[in-house]
């Protein structure tokens, strides 16, 4: 029995095994190919960051997030025999001169990339309609970047780094 709201409907269709339309499979697939280039572009910001919380901040973006997803996504992937993108290399180190990128800008392109991820997991979620466990999957995906974001949101502040629109103040 599946149940929506109150109301208990007939047998669950593919109980056993989930269907994964051709739509699906792409997303999956392109989820995937967007976390292993943000992955890179984080190691990249890794070696030009200068503040140490900054730092924290790629970091635990780097491993207790991009590469948490980037597990469950290959995890995926493999179950519906779905081919793997080229991964990343495990490191990237640019022996270049590290003042060339500033933190408020790396940290403005993180915060840019975060907006955009919450309206690509969005659109996502409506796009699985047949395969519930993913659809689960990429709703906690969007949770995630939530709170990521709100966490951007207080640490932007907290450095100046945000760009705040000036405040509005009613004529009188």
């Amino acid at each position: 029995m599946v149940q929506i709201g109150n109301y208990h409907i007939g047998k669950a269709e593919n109980a056993e095994k989930p269907v994964l339309d051709s739509g699906e499979a792409f997303l999956l697939w392109d989820e995937l190919v967007s976390r292993y280039d943000i992955i890179e572009l984080t190691q990249i910001y890794l070696n030009f960051a200068h503040d140490p919380d900054f730092k924290q901040l790629l970091r635990r973006g780097l491993f207790n997030t991009l590469e948490k997803q980037v597990n469950i996504l290959e995890k995926e992937a493999n179950r519906y025999q779905i081919l793997l993108p080229n991964r990343p290399p495990k490191s990237v180190n640019i022996p270049a001169d590290t003042t060339l990128l500033e933190d408020r800008f790396m940290f403005r392109q993180i915060f840019l990339g975060i907006q955009y991820m919450i309206d690509t997991h969005i659109r996502t979620i409506r796009s699985f309609t047949t395969n519930d466990p993913l659809r689960k999957m990429f709703i906690q995906f969007a949770k995630d970047e939530l709170d990521i974001f709100n966490n951007l949101c207080k640490f932007g502040k907290l450095k100046g780094w945000l760009q705040a629109p000036p405040v509005y103040q009613t004529p009188q």
